[in-house]
């Protein structure tokens, strides 16, 4: 019956590894390995129980430790995992140090008397099992499983009193897994048997363990979100390095460019398409020097835009991404209506147009959202779109810059999204009532990358190709600092976009005249002394007659708003 029961806990184990990983594959978090190591311990009962020697029960036991002892420090992981607590990494390396050296004095059983001072095989009920007298390395083992539970058990009580943002059955689930791990120790000194007990605990735990991974995932909203653009893309990506060399290409760019297929990564790309043909000359074309952001395809009776973009490798080499845009639907329309061509392009645009303010609406809608939930920027978004305003209309009547009224026109457009990045960021960072730690700031400067990546998804289908980079331009680098200083990229100079510049200026001035939790509001005088000491440093020099000719302005704006607004 023992032989049994054990088998059944052993397989239902297994399936349960199997489970998890088939339906959370994509899920991150310790979950697959801590599944898999509940397996290998029921696995080594199992074997214990079915031994017939001393030698079989010590090398099954030694399977038990080599599951169990992972579980505890795999358990906190999760636990930090579902809390969402950040912890350091050199303090999680030294619990798993601290593993291993323990599962070593597991692992001497057999030759020496330091972990078990005698050890006696024995059967019970048909099943095999051992006694022994414990030493040195067993109270060792018992004082670090004791040591991992407080832990657990501090962090969860933790994450009940402080992390509001957190599922309350999830941190249910795992208090569970906790209180059955305290009882099952009584219970097994109790019963003198750890067979009978620990495997049971052990399924126990991978079935809560599964509920909060449903949990998790269900909450996880940055996976959804991306998900969900994943399934939503209808365009292809192909990327090809500057030496010709194919760099793999999207799903989409498999089924709509079967020839793709043919193509090995890390090898020259093949002349064999009409695409591949386009990619490999426009290649050529650029290491002559000749940039094209733009050329049209027509492929097996489809048409499509091709879009290239330029990405840094190393300092002298590069990887071209090509997006490609299917426009056959645009151009059959066109091309069947004939004489109505113009009309047709007129309904066209007016579409266009009515999805782009829907989509621009959407998008500073998304900006207010990350405004109310930050509780240090009050009504940042207005303030700032207003100051770059001031600053662009007086830029416009500066024809050295060689700027386009669209340009302009864009920047102005894109101001309200230079912050969006931030939906992205914990709340538990972005709420906080005060300065951050080194940390949480690092967290922080997360912000501009993933509003590039948001502003990229949600305008590339409805805008222009230059108004979509101005606004990721706006959104990634307006951190940068002239003196190379800044973050994300530690741009330097005019490798820093102008719209970014600007937006720099617009940005720091706005943060230092208003009030925020942590600090007073300067005065004009002292907002405007620092802005041109640190024109050259911090900020684009070329931009210092703009700024202080925008100064009356900038601070009439201010002073003409209201408490509410401030």
């Amino acid at each position: 019956m023992v032989v049994l029961y054990l088998t059944i806990l052993t397989v239902v184990a297994a399936l349960n590894f199997l489970l998890q990983y088939r339906i959370n594959s994509k899920q991150g978090g310790p979950y697959p390995l801590l599944f898999f190591c509940v397996f290998i311990a029921c696995l080594g009962h199992l074997l214990l129980a079915r031994s017939t020697n001393l030698d079989q029960a010590i090398l099954s036991n030694k399977m038990i430790y080599l599951g169990s002892m992972f579980l505890p420090v795999l358990t906190f992981k999760a636990s930090l995992f579902v809390c969402k607590i950040k912890f350091p990494a050199w303090s999680y390396d030294l619990l798993m140090l601290i593993v291993f050296v323990v599962l070593g004095f597991s692992l001497t059983v057999g030759s020496n008397d330091f972990y078990y001072k005698s050890i006696k095989y024995i059967q019970t009920n048909g099943a095999g099992n051992f006694v022994a007298e414990y030493g040195l390395g067993h109270d060792i083992f018992n004082a670090c499983m004791v040591g991992f539970v407080v832990i657990n058990v501090s962090l969860i009580v933790y994450a009940f009193i402080k992390k509001k943002n957190v599922s309350f059955k999830s941190l249910t689930a795992l208090s569970a897994i906790e209180a059955v791990s305290i009882l099952s120790f009584f219970v097994s000194r109790f019963v003198e048997s750890d067979t009978m007990v620990m495997p049971a605990v052990y399924v126990f735990d991978q079935f809560a363990l599964m509920y909060i991974c449903f949990r998790v995932q269900r909450y996880d909203i940055e996976q959804i979100v991306s998900q969900m653009l994943e399934t939503q893309n209808v365009n292809s990506y192909v990327l090809i390095s500057s030496d010709n060399k194919f760099l793999g290409c999207n799903t989409v760019a498999y089924d709509n460019f079967p020839a793709l297929r043919n193509c090995r990564i890390d090898h020259t790309t093949q002349d064999n398409s009409e695409l591949n043909h386009l990619l490999l000359a426009w290649n050529k074309e650029i290491s002559q020097g000749k940039v094209t952001a733009e050329k049209k395809l027509e492929s097996d009776g489809k048409f499509y835009k091709v879009l290239l973009r330029q990405l840094p490798l190393s300092r002298s080499a590069k990887i071209h991404l090509f997006k490609i845009e299917d426009e056959t639907s645009m151009h059959n329309y066109i091309n069947m209506l004939g004489s109505n061509n113009v009309r047709l392009e007129m309904m066209l645009k007016e579409n266009d147009s009515q999805i782009r303010s829907i989509q621009e609406q959407m998008v500073v809608g998304m900006a207010h959202m990350v405004e109310n939930r930050d509780s240090n920027t009050g009504s940042h978004i207005k303030r700032t779109s207003k100051a770059v305003q001031i600053l662009v209309e007086y830029l416009r009547k500066d024809p050295t810059l060689g700027q386009s009224e669209f340009f302009y026109d864009s920047l102005v457009s894109a101001a309200p999204m230079h912050d969006i990045g931030k939906i992205a960021i914990d709340d538990r960072i972005l709420r906080k009532p005060g300065r951050f730690t080194p940390q949480e700031y690092a967290e922080m400067k997360e912000h501009p990358e993933k509003g590039a990546m948001i502003v990229e998804n949600l305008l590339t289908s409805v805008e222009s190709p230059d108004f979509v980079r101005i606004a990721k331009n706006v959104a990634r680098y307006h951190h940068e600092r002239y003196d190379g200083f800044g973050y994300p990229k530690k741009l330097k100079g005019t490798d820093i976009p102008l719209e970014a510049r600007i937006m720099a200026i617009a940005d720091v001035y706005d943060a230092l005249v208003s009030k925020r939790c942590y600090k007073a509001e300067m005065s004009f005088g002292e907002a405007y002394e620092i802005i041109l000491e640190g024109m050259g440093t911090q900020f684009d020099p070329s931009l210092k007659d703009c700024f202080i000719a925008c100064r009356k302005k900038l601070e009439e704006y201010y002073s003409s708003l209201g408490e509410d607004e401030v």
